[in-house]
This record gives structure tokens, sequence and C-alpha cells, in this order.
């Protein structure tokens, strides 16, 4: 199967997880046969991803919406397994189930004890959304915080960035599968947002993470907030200046800062699934791969969990 999944050129931990992880269950990637639509929020319409796609059988495998104006527009070579959750689900008329975020499956592989047994070596890591990275040092910032940095980039590999959030005694994420990625391990997490209603677009980060929350029974969290654009001086002179017509707010970096400090340094709200919606989620998961792979003619195994 060929693996569909966003590609950025820096690399993004969540989304490259597809190329990791599947190949373990159904094989290495091929282009021709069928699509495989797995990690992200891609379900959109006139995506890019799906532009050269037609003619091919699409399997969604725990995939998101992601919020439009229009219903999402497929057609009979669309085939849905599962969806990431009741939202996503929702916005097909809940003709097709969710379980929740594909990234689940990782419980499924046989190194998955190995990796989330590894030996404790930070009180507190630090996630960042990986289209934050551009605004500020997060190394230098977390090591003023006394935090370790773990990059949504993942340039040491995937594996090794698993075992960094399974290393750690608490995660406090931006990414959203920074904290998909700590229930899985059992790292209680804690949500901030910095930089996503400006790069990501609030509408759709705020719609991923509650279809992912409501998923996994956790639908109430508290989540630290920060502002990224202030007004100024500047922005007073322009108001006056142009009646009140123009508004204009800056990101003022010192600032921004300053507060992003100030709440990391003071989070103590730390989440984590109950061991049974795990339980769920993983049988129900693994159902769902049992099936596809049945429908694939595949009976190896690789490094994935025997049936």
């Amino acid at each position: 199967m060929e693996y569909i999944y966003y590609k950025d050129s820096k690399g993004n931990f969540g989304d490259d997880l597809n190329a990791w992880l599947w190949p373990k269950f159904f094989g290495e990637a091929r282009q021709d046969g069928d699509a495989f639509v797995g990690i992200g929020s891609i379900l959109a319409n006139d995506s890019p991803l799906f532009r050269n796609l037609s003619g091919k059988r699409k399997i969604v495998f725990g995939t998101g919406i992601r919020p439009d104006w229009r219903p999402f527009a497929y057609d009979s070579s669309w085939d849905f397994k599962f969806l990431r959750g009741p939202l996503s689900s929702y916005a097909f008329n809940n003709q097709y189930e969710y379980i929740a975020d594909a990234a689940y499956a990782l419980g499924l592989i046989n190194d998955f004890n190995s990796i989330r047994n590894v030996e404790k070596k930070y009180e507190v890591s630090v996630i960042p959304y990986f289209k934050s990275l551009a605004y500020f040092d997060w190394e230098q910032l977390c090591k003023q915080l006394g935090y370790h940095y773990i990059s949504p980039s993942a340039e040491h590999g995937i594996e090794h960035t698993l075992r960094e959030i399974a290393a750690s005694k608490y995660v406090i994420a931006e990414a959203m599968h920074g904290a998909i990625i700590s229930d899985i391990l059992r790292v209680p997490w804690s949500r901030f947002v910095l930089t996503t209603p400006v790069t990501e677009g609030l509408k759709v980060s705020e719609f991923k993470w509650m279809d992912w929350l409501y998923s996994i029974d956790l639908p109430t969290t508290e989540t630290a907030f920060i502002k990224m654009y202030r007004k100024s001086s500047v922005h007073q002179w322009l108001k006056k200046l142009s009646s009140n017509i123009v508004h204009t707010e800056f990101l003022v970096k010192k600032v921004v800062r300053e507060e992003l400090l100030r709440t990391l340094s003071s989070t103590d709200n730390y989440y984590l699934s109950k061991d049974d919606v795990i339980e769920r989620i993983n049988s129900r998961i693994s159902e769902k791969i049992y099936q596809l792979k049945q429908e694939k003619g595949i009976y190896h195994h690789n490094n994935a969990i025997q049936y």
C-alpha cells in the first residue's frame, strides 16, 4: 500500500509516525495498489495529498476531518475503516465509526513494552508544535526552566523520540501527537497553546484536539493559552490616525517569551486517559488491523503484535 500523509520538509513527529508505524503491520510502502490514509487531520476537500489517487481505493484508518465550510466530498473509492473521533464521525452524519487517533496502534507493536518501560530520566519534558520552532529557541527556553526539550521534528528518528517521551515523568505539549504519544506511553501530559491559532488556525486546532479528547473520554481538560500577538503604542497611534478603522497587533517576542516561561513553570494540571479506555482502543484497533490484513492477504507479522 501507499501511505498517504502530510510531509513537512523539516520533519513533523506526528505525521512522520506513519512511515515508521504502518510497515510494521502492512509491509513497506508501495506505489501500486491501495492508498492508506492513517495518522493526521487530512480529510479535506481539494487536498493535494489526494490529487493523484483517482482510481485507487483510499483506506481511511483513524484519520481526522479537517473542518471546512463544505462537507468532505468522496465517492465509492473511499473505504472508511474508522475515524479518529466523534467530531469526525459526525461530519459524515455518523455513517462511519470512530475509535481514536490511529497512533494508538503503537500500543500493539512487539517493541511497545521495551519503549514504554525505559528508565525515567526527565522530570518534565516540553514538546512544542513543529511550526512554533521558528519563533523561539526552545532548547534554551527549556534549559532556563530546568525542563527537557523534545523536538517535534524527530531529527534523531521516531523511536528515539518515543523513548524520550517514555523517559519523562510529565510532558507539556503544544503538539497534539506529543500529548497522544504521552497518553499511549502512560506519561501524564498537559496542553498549552501558543502559535497554533496563527500557524494552523484556531478552528482546525481546537477541532482536532477535541475530536481526540472526546474519543478518550477526556473532554474537559484545562489548556494554557498564551497570546502571541499584543497591542503596542503603534497600535493606538494607527487606530487614532485611521479613525478607529485600522487595528494592528504585533509579536513582541520578549513579552511572549516571559509569559511562556511563567505559564510552563506553573503547569500543574496533567491528564491521562483511563487504562480501560486504552484497553478498549487497543482491542478495537487490533481487530481493524487483523481485518485489513486478511483483506489484503498479508500473513507475515514483521515487528507487530501476533494475532
